[in-house]
């Protein structure tokens, strides 16, 4: 439209805000009303008298300005949540500072973006793009699922895990295809897996076990082309093709045409288990126990099925 474009930074936010400001959410819905929600109480929030703008009352720090048809600057390459330096440098729309409300002493909400385990942002986004891609399923319709959680050694973004009750025939593609192309999961995801009700989607070993024993790479795995990817994927290249790439979908699930007579898991007795954990130290065994969620079932009779 060719006019100035007003803006504002909030920096020394709540966390919760800060969570919420890095959510995949549709451009209808607002993050104040997402944060209020979660918060239980609305945000005190005040009109700015020069942007018009409404600005979070319990910021440390608040920037106000404009932003400028055709004036950019160049910038970058900044540290990214992919943990490797971002987009190369290019020219990026500025804001014209105007104001900048503070105060004294001012605490800053801060998170480090780094490779791997360093990087503070891999969790939050994990937690939130789950829940929002769970969200969206349940929105569209999708009965049986279990459990979504978004990897955060994958920068929280990389690779998704749905865990489903499959519950006809191509319940499973259906799943990997929604997943990987509804709002939340759209943005960057590179792979998602889909694995049975008894696997845990939080616990790799166990989907990594799923994939190896129940997916077949030749029927089991798709490829999404020419989807929604971001500028600050490093395997992109040349950069000129970003933000464009591709899905992998992987079913690590059993072949639901077989289920009802698919091998079936060599698993631990509880009461062997618990026997052995009472006695642990008794026999001479380091550290604790393995955890074990899945046990044999049994029957009213006490036959181990």
């Amino acid at each position: 439209m060719g006019k100035p474009m007003p803006i504002a930074a909030a920096y020394g936010i709540d966390p919760l805000l800060f969570l919420v400001a890095a959510t995949s959410l549709p451009k209808t819905e607002c993050e104040y009303d997402y944060y209020s929600g979660i918060n239980g109480a609305p945000i005190e929030v005040f009109i700015s008298d020069l942007t018009g703008l409404p600005l979070p009352a319990r910021a440390e720090i608040v920037l106000e300005g404009f932003l400028y048809p055709d004036e950019t600057f160049s910038e970058g390459p900044f540290g990214e949540f992919t943990g490797y330096y971002g987009r190369p440098s290019g020219a990026t729309p500025f804001m014209r500072v105007e104001r900048v409300r503070y105060r004294d002493n001012p605490t800053l909400t801060c998170a480090l973006m780094a490779d791997s385990a360093a990087n503070e942002c891999g969790l939050f986004w994990a937690a939130l793009r789950s829940a929002g891609i769970w969200a969206d399923l349940q929105k569209l319709g999708v009965p049986g699922i279990k459990g979504v959680w978004s990897i955060p050694e994958a920068a929280g973004w990389g690779i998704t895990v749905v865990s489903i009750k499959q519950m006809y025939a191509g319940h499973a593609a259906q799943v990997m295809a929604l997943a990987a192309q509804c709002t939340t999961g759209a943005y960057f995801g590179k792979y998602v897996i889909v694995v049975d009700d008894d696997i845990d989607p939080s616990n790799i070993g166990q989907v990594l076990w799923a994939m190896a024993t129940r997916s077949r790479p030749a029927q089991s795995i798709d490829i999404l082309r020419e989807t929604w990817s971001t500028y600050l994927d490093p395997s992109l290249n040349p950069p000129e093709i970003r933000p464009w790439g591709s899905k992998c979908l992987i079913n690590a699930c059993m072949d639901y045409r077989f289920i009802k007579t698919f091998s079936k898991r060599t698993r631990l007795s509880k009461d062997a288990y618990d026997k052995v954990v009472a006695r642990w130290q008794e026999l001479g065994l380091s550290g604790t126990p393995p955890a074990v969620s899945v046990f044999e079932e049994e029957t009213s009779s006490g036959r181990v099925t």
